[in-house]
């Protein structure tokens, strides 16, 4: 059953827009960033990012994409051209994108202050492990500009570029999926 089926404002008489998709499942997209950042937090594993943790992300967000995109197309008359699949793709990673960095924001700046330096501290670490050969005054420069990157505002937009860039990819691939011409058009 489709999340739009349960919600008054897609009637399944009427012709779903991408915006009330992207709304619906770019806010289901945006929550459960949260939910994987919030476990992540819980379980002490935010500083220790594992290759898992990108293929979880990922695999979300392809999912809510793709499933918006099947909703749009189903609730269009099983109709849905690559136009319409990338503006309701893009705009739920877009949504989604929002949704998680102002979480990020709030969590950097209010639930965890201290958490940038947290990070500026360990890539000082990852640095004198990695690269021996470096002087201390190359690994502060090196900290020092790495620490301008990590401010909660900059990480935030950052997040949001990422998301719409690796959203349009994955809704132009499940899009050119997807799609199927209305042959009356």
């Amino acid at each position: 059953m489709y999340i739009y089926k349960l919600n008054p404002l897609f009637m399944e008489d009427q012709k779903l827009t991408t915006g009330k998709v992207a709304l619906t499942y770019g806010g289901l997209l945006g929550l459960l960033t949260i939910i994987l950042a919030v476990v992540l937090y819980v379980t002490n594993n935010l500083l220790e990012q594992s290759w898992i943790t990108a293929v979880v992300s990922f695999l979300i967000m392809i999912g809510c994409i793709s499933y918006g995109q099947k909703v749009f197309r189903n609730g269009n008359g099983g109709y849905m051209d690559l136009k319409d699949a990338l503006k309701v793709g893009v705009g739920i990673a877009l949504i989604g994108a929002i949704i998680g960095a102002l979480y990020n924001y709030i969590f950097l700046t209010v639930i965890e202050p201290g958490f940038t330096e947290l990070i500026i501290e360990k890539q000082r670490e990852a640095m004198i492990t990695t690269q021996p050969n470096m002087t201390e005054a190359q690994i502060d420069q090196a900290v020092e500009f790495a620490g301008k990157f990590a401010q909660p505002w900059v990480q935030s937009s950052f997040q949001i570029v990422a998301g719409i860039f690796f959203g349009f990819i994955i809704s132009l691939i499940s899009g050119l999926i997807l799609k199927r011409n209305n042959p009356h058009q």
